[in-house]
């Protein structure tokens, strides 16, 4: 591996001397590190030599660059081209001289300003390097020469404090004092008051990429991260596309830009999070901290209706916790706000009471298993295809029903497939099969399983939606259409249904039954599995193996299903918990911290009306029921009904179904899978070697055989990328570009 040395100066710091800023005081260490470092990975042995707190003080680091005999420049290093440059310029352009790398380390708080950390050493070595408040001034002579040929020597020398100075508005690219950085953080729909104002760990998060759900939710993030930081920001430009705001005084660098992605997500692509406020235009009454940002705050203090909270509760929480004055009248329209989005209005209660009445009588739902079921085609000489149907085992895991071979997915051949398939798991009087609106899949469903019920893959569905009514990738009406897919409540589904603004479109997905593809018609036996995804991961797992002989294929799928069944053997013998730990034990404790804090309220014997703040949930622990559906669809206690079972002091996993229980997962891989004997050895009887089997009859079509899938109507091709020029249209292996040779040399 390539070397580079270099020199460290740390533990300094800058001051500024008649417009001239120095470095001054501190340690010197040397050290090797790659010629290909990060700007990450340096900043890392930065904090390393120096034992600073990462949470506590953010590294700075600098360069000095000799414009003239008597004139230098100190470059930062802020990222890896800097790094790069940087050790370029020590090893080549100035390989006969060292040139040191100087590290200052700041006080990260939470006001604007923060002064230069400084250290008392015994030991320590001064050096001062010089540079001109104004680039276009001319530079003076340092007082150590950066690139002077010498033997550094500790000597003791008392390191004085420095304070940082206010900088001047008129030259703010200027400004050399510490900066606020907001770190990493939640967004605001993350955050967690516990019941009142309180944010004092709430971090911001505006690094480029991040994506927000949507505009309001940037916005909030915006507000909320404003008023903690003790400044204000005014808005550039603001449409349905994007959204630039800048700090509110300039000429402050700190800004943020934000376009619209998807059908309602915003990506951050511009992100400056330093500033340079000036702290004499602070004021104590903040504009970000507006009505609806403090409705949201203050919010979940009127979940219990006994809760006392006035207008000068939210006035001392507010200066308490953000450090904000906010007139009475912004207090209580804020109380006001937040009481309509907990309760609702008078004129609202009413207005649905008889809807609320009608509801009070009815859901009654259960749940059962499904299978799904697919075929893809072979690659080999004779092609074919290769049928499958899948389920889910307790652990959420791909269980492998049935395989199947046959040369066309035709009615017949979808009919023989499923006559197996009964002979190997029976007459099962709930089952539920889902599929691709493949016709043949659901002939054969009805001759061989008429009792069955039949479930279409929403993604297939959306698919053919997309193709036939030409809709573009970003279209509105896909987004509704699968947030209506996926939606649990009937209520939730018409108004993302309502959103569809094309009757054809409508009238399609009626048409094609609204009870197999949606979520909240179904009648609770889909187990809660949406799409075919299962059946084509198997597909994906074989899609190698597809290109075999039919014998070979034949084993590398016995082989992989003996790996499987050694491997979730070994797992489920080794779990301790009641359900599999990796979806009935996992998804009980998650539910288990919002069900901790939510009200029950007993309507009889056994049904409850748990209250969540929401919607709420009527819960009916007899029928294994909840109104939210996910008790229905699941089959797993929702958090309304554990919040039900810690009220009865009832145990949680008894309301659970057994196929998520441990003893269930266990029992469905006790079997072994063994493998072929060689077939020198095999004894096979008369009538099986009288059988004739011949190849299936097809076409072999001019031209070299294809070996990828042909993409569905509506799929986006991704475009190639070379990883070693960069450039699209080919690939590493086929890249033709000249690529420069560097010379680079290493310093012993």
């Amino acid at each position: 591996m390539d070397t580079v040395g270099i020199l460290v100066f740390y533990n300094g710091s800058w001051v500024h001397n008649d417009n001239i800023e120095s470095y001054e005081g501190g340690e010197a260490k040397g050290i090797i590190v790659s010629r290909n470092i990060t700007f990450s990975e340096l900043v890392d042995r930065i904090y390393k030599i120096t034992n600073a707190d990462r949470n506590k003080y953010i590294v700075t680091l600098k360069f000095s660059v000799p414009l003239s005999s008597s004139a230098y420049k100190h470059l930062k290093v802020e990222d890896n081209d800097d790094v790069q440059y940087f050790l370029k310029y020590n090893t080549d352009v100035m390989s006969s001289k060292v040139t040191p790398l100087l590290a200052t380390l700041k006080i990260i708080e939470g006001h604007d300003w923060v002064e230069d950390v400084n250290f008392e050493c015994a030991e320590n070595i001064v050096a001062d390097f010089c540079v001109p408040s104004n680039e276009e001034e001319a530079y003076s002579t340092p007082n150590v020469h950066p690139h002077r040929e010498s033997n550094f020597q500790a000597s003791t020398v008392q390191v004085t404090q420095v304070q940082s100075k206010t900088p001047q508005r008129s030259s703010w690219t200027e400004m050399h004092t510490s900066r606020v950085h907001l770190v990493h953080g939640k967004s605001v729909e993350d955050i967690d008051y516990g019941g009142g104002l309180s944010c004092i760990n709430w971090e911001a998060n505006f690094k480029v990429g991040r994506v927000f759900p949507n505009k309001l939710a940037l916005i909030k993030t915006l507000c909320l991260a404003a008023v903690r930081g003790h400044f204000r920001f005014r808005t550039v430009q603001s449409g349905k596309r994007r959204l630039c705001v800048r700090c509110w005084q300039l000429p402050c660098p700190w800004q943020l830009r934000a376009y619209k992605v998807g059908l309602h997500e915003f990506r951050v692509v511009k992100y400056d999070p330093f500033h340079e406020c000036d702290l004499r235009y602070l004021s104590s009454h903040h504009r970000q901290a507006s009505t609806g940002l403090l409705s949201d705050s203050v919010k979940r203090r009127f979940k219990d209706s006994r809760t006392i909270y006035t207008a000068g509760d939210i006035i001392k929480d507010v200066r308490q916790n953000f450090g904000v004055t906010i007139s009475y009248s912004k207090a209580w329209r804020s109380r006001e706000l937040a009481l309509k989005i907990i309760r609702g209005s008078a004129e609202e209660s009413y207005a649905i009471l008889p809807s609320y009445c009608y509801e009070l009588e009815r859901f009654k739902s259960s749940m059962r298993p499904v299978i799904a079921v697919d075929a893809t085609h072979l690659k080999c000489k004779y092609k074919g295809v290769l049928f499958v149907a899948t389920a889910f085992d307790g652990n959420r895991n791909i269980y492998p029903l049935a395989f199947g071979i046959g040369d066309l997915e035709t009615d017949a051949a979808w009919e023989w497939f499923f006559t197996k398939l009964h002979c190997a798991i029976g007459d099962c009087s709930n089952l539920v099969v889902i599929s691709d609106r493949n016709l043949s899949i659901e002939n054969g469903l009805k001759r061989v399983f008429p009792e069955a019920a039949h479930g279409i893959c929403f993604y297939h569905l959306k698919d053919n939606m997309k193709a036939s009514f030409k809709l573009k990738k970003w279209d509105p009406i896909l987004g509704f259409f699968v947030r209506a897919a996926k939606s649990y409540r009937l209520a939730e589904f018409n108004r993302y249904f309502s959103m569809i603004n094309n009757e054809r479109v409508q009238t399609y997905l009626v048409r094609a039954g609204l009870h197999k593809w949606s979520r909240a018609h179904c009648d609770g036996r889909r187990y809660n599995v949406m799409t075919t995804n299962i059946a084509e991961s198997i597909n994906s797992v074989l899609r190698f193996s597809r290109m075999l002989p039919v014998v070979h294929l034949i084993e590398e799928i016995r082989n992989m299903l003996q790996n499987w069944f050694y491997q979730r053997r070994d797992l489920s013998m080794k779990c301790k918990s009641m359900l599999c730990p990796d979806l009935g034990e996992k998804k009980l404790r998650k539910r288990l911290d919002a069900a901790s804090r939510m009200n029950v309220v007993k309507i009889n014997d056994v049904e409850y009306n748990v209250l969540d703040g929401d919607m709420n949930g009527l819960v009916h622990l007899q029928n294994h029921s909840c109104t939210c559906r996910k008790f229905d669809l699941e089959q797993l206690p929702c958090k309304h009904a554990i919040a039900v079972c810690r009220h009865l002091k009832l145990n949680s996993y008894s309301f659970a179904s057994s196929y998520y229980t441990r003893a269930t997962w266990a029992a469905a891989y006790a079997e072994s899978i063994y493998p072929v004997p060689p077939q020198g050895t095999w004894v096979i009887p008369e009538n099986v070697q009288n059988v004739n089997l011949l190849p299936p009859i097809s076409k072999v079509m001019p031209g070299r055989r294809k070996t990828q899938r042909i993409s569905s109507k509506g799929e986006d091709s991704r475009e190639r990328k070379c990883s070693r020029c960069g450039v699209k249209g080919h690939y590493r292996s086929t890249c033709k570009e000249a690529i420069p040779v560097t010379n680079k040399k290493k310093i012993i």
